[in-house]
């Protein structure tokens, strides 16, 4: 038995070396990469030739940087030395737009016939509508027409006249506030020049019209200030935010002002002046905030890109941007005066009024007249501006357009006010230190 286990295992052992002896000898690690053929062994003239050293074509995710790209073109770099072709992938990795005042032009009117406004697939059900054309009958149809008779080709319509604006509620109160607004403010200037014996009329059914469609204008577009969530009011979205806060907002507070200085203003507020201008105050501020952070952003976001956006281009939006936040502080300067020049009694009964626009009055006569004038014609720069934006967001109107006619809003209460001070003379004043609040005027102890 012990016999049999024995040679049963010489057999197993024996069989065992021979398998081992049928292996080729374990080369150490150094030999077998030496017996890989070397590379200056190979023939490189048999092999293909490698493409030219470009950056691949990038998809830019804001619509003006990708049309930019498209008319530069792709960077070729011609073969050479491997620093000189380095080089060359490091200068075609950013591309400055260099084109004359012509080119620039044609290319910034190539991209907006090209514009697609909203987006069908978009999560944001305000980018959807934005893209569908209210072509309902009716009333819609009769004021749709109209922008067909500015804009033949059905271009306005299609980008304005859209499912985006509810019943049209915001289009025909703007409307309203504006093209009837605007020829009244110059209108009450013209009146005014022929009879300067009288003050001008600050309340009456037209003028509250105004006020009320101001009001509906400015309201009416905040649901429609969504860009990137569903969320009304989304603070993450900066776009929306200049929207709701430096058009919405801010319009509204000059209709407040206005409102104020109208005669009209109920006594039942005048306790609640304060905590009124406190909450203007933290939309001013916030609204200048806003502006600022979106301007470094884009700023930021040009550095990152491919293609740069031109210098000009940039300085004409840190103009638009400066210009829409913080000249808006000065509003609080004059808006001082109302919760904090005191209150007085005048007449018989509970009667209040100011006492800072009691001494005004009594000692220049008029001055309730450039007072209205600035509140309400502020209201109208405002709404002006963000009717602005809106068409550029449409891509109706250029950025220098944007521009200018933010300019005209600007400016729009300061030259109603100075010609008020050349109509009435002596009977008003126009000088801040000479009647605000805030340089100590009309304060009673």
């Amino acid at each position: 038995m012990r016999l049999g286990l024995a040679l049963l295992c010489c057999a197993l052992a024996e069989r065992a070396c021979g398998l081992a002896s049928l292996q080729p000898p374990r080369l150490s690690r150094r030999a077998r990469r030496a017996a890989a053929p070397l590379l200056r062994e190979v023939n490189v003239a048999d092999l293909p030739l490698r493409p030219p050293m470009a950056p691949a074509t990038l998809v830019e995710h804001e619509p003006e940087a990708a049309a930019a790209a498209a008319a530069v073109g792709p960077a070729v770099i011609e073969e050479g030395d491997d620093d000189e072709e380095e080089a060359g992938f490091e200068e075609a990795s950013v591309v400055v737009l260099d084109e004359t005042e012509d080119e620039r032009r044609a290319r910034v009117k190539a991209e907006m016939d090209a514009a697609v406004i909203g987006d069908a697939n978009s999560k944001v059900v305000m980018e959807r509508l934005k893209g569908q054309e209210d072509d309902d009958g009716g009333l819609a149809a009769l004021l749709g027409s109209f922008l067909v008779f500015l804009d033949p080709t059905g271009t306005v319509r299609r980008r304005l006249w859209t499912r985006a604006d509810f019943m049209h509620i915001h289009a025909v109160s703007g409307a309203y506030f504006l093209f009837l607004g605007i020829p009244w403010l110059v209108y009450s200037h013209v009146t005014n020049a022929l009879d300067t014996s009288v003050p001008m009329a600050t309340s009456g059914p037209f003028l509250t019209s105004l006020l009320v469609a101001g009001l509906v204008n400015a309201l009416s577009a905040v649901p429609m200030s969504k860009f990137n969530s569903n969320k009304m009011l989304d603070m993450r979205d900066l776009k929306a935010n200049g929207f709701t806060f430096g058009g919405t907002g801010l319009t509204t507070m000059c209709l407040y002002i206005a409102w104020w200085f109208s005669g009209d203003y109920p006594d039942f507020l005048r306790p609640f002046d304060i905590p009124i201008f406190l909450f203007w105050a933290l939309v001013c501020a916030g609204t200048t905030a806003n502006w600022e952070v979106m301007l470094q952003q884009n700023f930021q976001a040009n550095e990152r890109r491919r293609v740069k956006v031109p210098e000009k281009e940039m300085r004409q939006k840190a103009i638009l941007y400066r210009l829409a936040s913080w000249p808006n502080l000065t509003q609080l300067s004059f808006m001082y005066s109302i919760p904090f020049g005191g209150a007085a009694s005048l007449g018989q009964g509970p009667v209040l009024r100011a006492a800072w626009l009691q001494q005004c009055t009594a000692q220049w006569p008029m001055q309730s007249t450039p007072m209205y004038h600035y509140g309400i014609a502020s209201a109208m720069g405002y709404a002006l501006s963000m009717f602005s934006e809106t068409l550029r967001d449409r891509k109706l109107v250029t950025l220098e357009q944007d521009l200018l006619v933010l300019i005209v809003g600007f400016t729009f209460p300061m030259v109603s006010v100075l010609l008020d001070g050349l109509t009435y003379g002596s009977a008003v004043t126009i000088s801040p230190p000479e009647y605000w609040a805030l340089f100590g005027f009309g304060h009673l102890g």
